[in-house]
């Protein structure tokens, strides 16, 4: 007979903790009113109490469940005390099991000594003495929750290892994959491109052919922008950030030059420049900061109103840092993708259905980040969109020059 006795005592106080943290005992003797006296004695603790009436049914209790000690009378018909502690010592998952024995024999030593050697960890006699048998059982039954605990957190840990290798093993792949994909395209990407433009060089080509060529070339040349995008990526995730070679620019140029490539491809947007002073000097890898702006100025033209202009704004603070502002109107961009723009194959909201890879923000921070700088956005629905770049001005090609945009203050908006 196996009955468990006060799952949540009357009065017990309860634990703060969403979950009850308790152990089994387990009391064994084939008398049921001593079983009732330990019973009473031990329900204080607030523990499971498991009563059985002989050997044959402990060892089929222990089978089922884990216990945190034992408490067994010595003189039981059948399978007495000292044998069933024998049986539950032989077994691999028991062997440790703290086993309290209670018994009305003498204090013999001979008999105590048997005892110990069949697996005792301690001999109480009868009458017991309640606060001895309750501060002894208590011992053991958070020594029991402390191991269950360090169990539990060992198990936590080794699993959050197993999943942490996983997704290292699975990005790595992935990464290695998209190198492999874009190194292998480049070539014959690249026989594609020539000979579409050795053929729209040809005065005498055929009008329909040309047209031909010409899909050919501007498809191409998409596939060209994909992988150039999935390299960077590559190179962001694998290769400890894009790498830059910085050299003597001015930043006012070169944002003059990429505003006029956008306005020549969408001649009926407008792009305006607003510089603070005539020249921005400094060493950047501008060929990177080029790519940069063009696509936060593309981003600036694809999420607004045609109608409505586009601004870049350069201006400098103190003798170490300089700012670039990109600002449009329209829509604000949604709440939702806001904590993850930065991130890689993210998407906004594509108004013209055109197809994205999702890079083009991620590229533009890792390039921003590998020159020591800081990329950010605010976007509201009265004062629209502003993307806010700073830089300092001498970077370097570790990009370990965050002090300078980490610390300076944040610029008044062109937007304000």
């Amino acid at each position: 007979m196996l009955s468990a006795v006060s799952d949540m005592p009357s009065g017990a106080p309860i634990p703060p903790s969403n979950e009850l943290r308790r152990a089994r005992v387990l009391l064994v003797d084939d008398v049921p009113a001593n079983l009732l006296a330990l019973e009473g004695i031990l329900e204080p603790l607030g523990q499971q109490l498991v009563s059985v009436r002989s050997g044959d049914e402990a060892l089929k209790a222990l089978l089922l469940d884990e216990y945190a000690c034992v408490l067994m009378d010595v003189q039981m018909p059948g399978l007495d005390g000292l044998e069933t502690a024998k049986l539950v010592r032989a077994r691999e998952r028991t062997k440790h099991l703290p086993i309290l024995f209670i018994t009305a024999l003498s204090r013999e030593t001979a008999f105590i000594t048997r005892g110990y050697e069949y697996g005792a960890v301690d001999y109480l006699l009868k009458p017991v003495d309640p606060d001895i048998l309750r501060a002894k059982v208590s011992v053991f039954v958070e020594l029991y929750l402390r191991g269950e605990q360090l169990r539990q957190q060992a198990l936590e840990l080794a699993e959050r290892r197993r999943v942490e290798q996983e997704l290292q093993r699975t990005a790595e792949l992935e990464q290695q994959i998209v190198g492999i994909v874009g190194h292998d395209i480049r070539s014959p990407l690249a026989a594609i491109l020539t000979t579409a433009s050795m053929q729209l060089a040809r005065e005498s080509l055929p009008e329909g052919q040309r047209k031909a060529f010409e899909r050919v070339a501007r498809g191409g040349e998409r596939i060209q922008r994909i992988v150039e995008q999935l390299l960077d990526f590559t190179r962001a995730r694998l290769g400890g950030g894009i790498p830059v070679e910085p050299r003597p620019g001015d930043l006012n140029e070169l944002c003059c030059k990429v505003a006029d490539e956008l306005r020549a491809a969408q001649p009926h947007r407008t792009v305006q420049c607003d510089f603070t002073c005539d020249t921005l000097p400094g060493a950047w890898d501008l060929d990177r900061l080029a790519q940069v702006l063009a696509n936060l100025l593309d981003n600036a033209l694809k999420y607004s109103p045609h109608d409505s202009p586009v601004r870049i704004r350069t201006f400098e603070q103190g003798g170490d840092t300089v700012h670039v502002e990109v600002h449009n109107g329209g829509a604000p961009i949604p709440t939702h993708l806001r904590s993850t723009l930065f991130q890689p194959f993210r998407r906004g909201v594509d108004t013209e259905g055109r197809e994205s890879l999702g890079l083009g923000l991620y590229i533009a921070h890792s390039i921003v980040e590998a020159h020591g700088g800081t990329l950010r956005v605010e976007s509201t629905l009265e004062s629209g969109t502003t993307f806010f770049v700073c830089l300092p001005r001498h970077s370097q090609r570790d990009g370990r020059h965050l002090s300078a945009c980490a610390g300076a203050a944040q610029p008044e908006s062109l937007t304000a």
